[in-house]
């Protein structure tokens, strides 16, 4: 019976593993015509593209790009004619309903993105939620929350809040999975003893000096100023500002996705489906105020706690959900505060000439009419600054057409360095080099450093033959007794002489 068992279990593993390399051969083979038509759009960037698409596919890392845009691959699909574009989206679909296999879903989701246009959702200032569907709320509360969050977990966006003072609270942090890629971006409370930059790329630190990094899943992040700007390589993005408010640093975050292009969002910043009303999922009775910062009744302030209270309790993160870096002894319960708010303040607890003159600097500053509560509520309560409406920040604007290159030339980023005994990576402007040129690794690279550390030590070779023969002859000097001469020396002959002088020395002076 139990040979038996043991040879059921071998056919049929047998027949799986032979049911999978069919499947890999015909998924190969169908995928070639949307190889072939990249190519002959482009002999060095269509053949990265087709690489590119597998390997997100297949939840691998990109190969390096061999060209010297800083595209994502989402963005150097967008620059593809339409005609090749048309054409390997039809493979794509085709392909898509025929094999119903995750690998094929998610090309045709790549080469569907001339057919979407980003949603932008925010959360700004003390926080002030406008989701994609346009629908707004003030969430002020204290934990770690899911903003954002695709059906497939490649994309998604968590946000720390942090009180400040008693009645409100700040974003502090920002933690994302880009693809397969972990990023933390930190204003407060940074996870480690590292305060020269507030970056982390999968608990590593991460220095940027304003040219572009390409993260190993195919996104990039990029510096500008105080905004950090991160994008998919799927074309969903995201800008992290930093700003400050008296005496804490805080961040306001915007994030684009392509409802078109994933089957759902969730979180805090609602499901994109197009309907603002069923933004925040908390049932008809918990709808969200049309104006949550200038009711003033009791019964209004209670209810709007309430609703914060139920919103952040059901996109909480926890240990295990969790995107963040933590330093030794904390986690997520350590920001997590259930009793925020205590009290739901609103504008109308401001005094009126307060009220006007925080009105008058939002106006001058061009805030429009639908976010001037909100920044009234901000500058009059903590002095915050009025924020600038975020622009979406998109490469691909400003490039009309690519130029030819007639052989392919390596983009990457820069090896990484050692500080101080840390792993640390150092972003420098890009080098393009030919390929043919084979950069030499970063394995060698450390192997010279170790074998450059021996060769100091033979230096205190020389010291133990001198090492202390010669000290031994110097203390010699001192046996050479020419001191014992004046020890015996007839000092004391002449105090008999002395004697004789003070009698007529004495005898004289009377």
């Amino acid at each position: 019976m139990r040979t038996f068992y043991t040879l059921s279990v071998f056919v049929f593993s047998l027949g799986t593993f032979v049911s999978f390399g069919q499947e890999r051969t015909t998924t190969v083979e169908n995928f070639e015509p949307i190889r072939t038509e990249l190519a002959q759009w482009d002999a060095v960037r269509g053949p990265w593209l087709a690489s590119s698409m597998e390997a997100m596919a297949n939840n691998q890392p990109i190969p390096v790009r061999t060209f010297p845009e800083n595209f994502t691959p989402n963005q150097m699909m967008r620059m593809v004619d339409p005609g090749t574009r048309a054409n390997i989206q039809r493979t794509a679909q085709e392909n898509s309903s025929a094999s119903q296999t995750s690998f094929w879903r998610d090309i045709n989701r790549y080469t569907s993105v001339g057919n979407c246009s980003p949603r932008m959702a925010r959360s700004y200032g003390d926080p002030h939620i406008v989701s994609f569907d346009g629908a707004r709320f003030s969430f002020q509360t204290v934990g770690e929350f899911v903003l954002a969050r695709s059906s497939g977990g490649d994309v998604e966006v968590q946000a720390r809040q942090k009180p400040q003072g008693e009645d409100f609270s700040l974003n502090t942090a920002v933690a994302m999975n880009v693809a397969g890629d972990r990023l933390g971006i930190y204003a407060e409370d940074y996870p480690d003893a590292d305060y020269s930059t507030p970056v982390r790329l999968n608990g590593r630190s991460l220095h940027l000096t304003g040219s572009t990094y390409f993260l190993d899943h195919g996104g990039t992040i990029q510096k500008s100023g105080n905004s950090y700007f991160i994008h998919w390589p799927t074309g969903e993005s995201a800008e992290i500002k930093m700003r400050n408010s008296r005496n804490m640093s805080f961040m306001d975050i915007s994030v684009n996705v392509l409802p078109c292009a994933v089957t759902g969002y969730s979180g805090v910043l609602g499901n994109a489906n197009g309907n603002a009303g069923d933004d925040f999922d908390l049932g008809v009775s918990m709808r969200t105020p049309r104006d949550p910062f200038g009711d003033d009744n009791y019964a209004s302030r209670e209810r709007q706690a309430q609703i914060a209270r139920m919103l952040a309790n059901q996109h909480r993160v926890d240990d295990f959900t969790t995107l963040f870096d933590y330093s030794i002894g904390r986690n997520t319960l350590s920001f997590t505060d259930r009793s925020f708010p205590r009290i739901y303040r609103t504008i109308n607890d401001l005094d009126q000439r307060r009220i006007d003159r925080s009105r008058r600097m939002c106006e001058q500053s061009g805030i429009a009419a639908s976010g001037i509560n909100g920044c009234i509520f901000d500058n009059a309560f903590l002095e915050i600054e009025a924020p600038r409406e975020p622009i979406l920040n998109d490469p691909v604007a400003d490039t009309r057409e690519l130029r030819e290159i007639k052989e392919p030339v390596i983009n990457r980023n820069p090896p990484r360095e050692r500080f101080q005994g840390e792993s640390r990576l150092e972003e420098q402007p890009i080098n393009a080099e030919p390929i043919t040129r084979n950069p030499v690794k970063e394995e060698v690279q450390s192997k010279e450093e170790v074998e450059i550390v021996p060769t100091p030590t033979p230096s205190p070779k020389p010291l133990p033959p001198a090492a202390k023969p010669k000290p031994t002859p110097k203390p010699a000097p001192p046996v050479v007794k020419p001191k014992p001469k004046p020890t015996p020396s007839p000092a004391p002959k002449p105090a008999p002489k002395v004697k004789s002088t003070p009698k007529p020395g004495v005898g004289g002076r009377p």
